[in-house]
């Protein structure tokens, strides 16, 4: 990061090689509603990943290498699966860039399947004084509400792929809290409580004062509650029921290939079809860009990224 560079809005992301294509239509994304009023963290826990991006030079953003970790965090990669060390990363990464950048104000860490359609400045405007932001998993079921709150006992309240600490005191000391617990464990085991890094959050508001819950409409829509919103498209823009979409977390889809998005998880096949489209589109520009600067690099996901983490039970696999 430039120093003298005035910014607001700051995010951090975690890629991986077979996450590479979904990051990069992620920050494309951003760019589109964002313009270059933006500034970006990125963390590669591969050196390959790695290597690509630092050829493209994306704009507006900064490569954390991992010399950057402690030695007893990168060590947990050889511990930990694959998906397991990414999310142990979240609360990391984002500590890193608050604790090491003092002129960040406020961090946000996103997903790599995140895609925005709306300008995501309107939820800190909304809520500009809280030190974190989080965004409820708000689920959906044609069936009674049990179905729900089993689902929320297993998972937790809140979903982990869009997540705001400020630089304060409390800001500081609930991430710093979050990284702990994620570098004790960040299994998926419901008999004990466990989900990744996300179960953990159901505890900040407890824990810490002004940790707030979104409340901006259009914000961490996705599989899981997608079939309670009409989605129509306004030139370039999304609307779900009358509000302006913000954000879209494609969760559980997989590039197989080109032209080849799978989705790992087991829900209705009645979606908003032109949504998810237009995010292949999105994935297609992506792996073009990438073959236009290395075309030996091969971010397709393989017979592991096709299997879930957990079964319907949210037990491990």
């Amino acid at each position: 990061m430039e120093s003298g560079t005035k910014m607001r809005n700051y995010f951090c992301a975690i890629l991986s090689k077979t996450r590479l294509y979904q990051g990069l239509a992620l920050l494309t994304s951003l760019k589109k509603v964002m313009g270059n009023d933006f500034y970006i963290f990125i963390h590669c826990i591969d050196e390959e990943t790695f290597t690509l991006l630092k050829k493209m030079k994306w704009e507006n953003s900064k490569l954390i290498p991992e010399k950057k970790l402690a030695k007893s965090i990168v060590l947990l990669k050889n511990e930990r699966k694959v998906h397991e060390y990414c999310w142990t990363l979240k609360p990391v990464i984002c500590e890193y860039v608050l604790r090491n950048y003092p002129s960040v104000k406020r961090i946000t860490y996103l997903d790599s399947d995140l895609y925005f359609w709306g300008d995501p400045r309107t939820i800190f405007k909304k809520q500009p004084d809280c030190s974190v932001l989080l965004s409820i998993e708000e689920k959906y079921s044609s069936r009674a509400n049990q179905a729900i709150q089993r689902g929320s006992k297993i998972t937790g309240l809140y979903n982990s792929g869009f997540i705001t600490f400020k630089q304060d005191e409390i800001g500081l000391q609930a991430v710093t809290w979050w990284k702990k617990k994620c570098l004790e464990n960040c299994r998926i085991s419901p008999k004990e409580g466990l989900f990744g890094d996300q179960k953990y959050l159901d505890e900040l508001p407890e824990r810490f004062g002004n940790v707030c819950t979104i409340t901006t409409p259009g914000v961490n829509v996705g599989p899981w509650n997608e079939l309670k919103y009409k989605f129509l498209k306004v030139n370039e823009s999304i609307l779900i029921d009358h509000h302006l979409l913000i954000f879209f977390h494609f969760s559980g889809l997989r590039v197989i290939s080109k032209n080849n998005i799978q989705s790992v998880n087991t829900v209705s096949k009645k979606r908003s079809p032109f949504i998810y489209q237009l995010y292949r589109e999105a994935i297609d520009e992506a792996i073009e860009l990438v073959e236009n600067i290395d075309r030996t690099f091969n971010g397709y996901a393989g017979e592991l990224d096709l299997q879930r983490y957990w079964n319907k039970g949210g037990e491990r696999k």
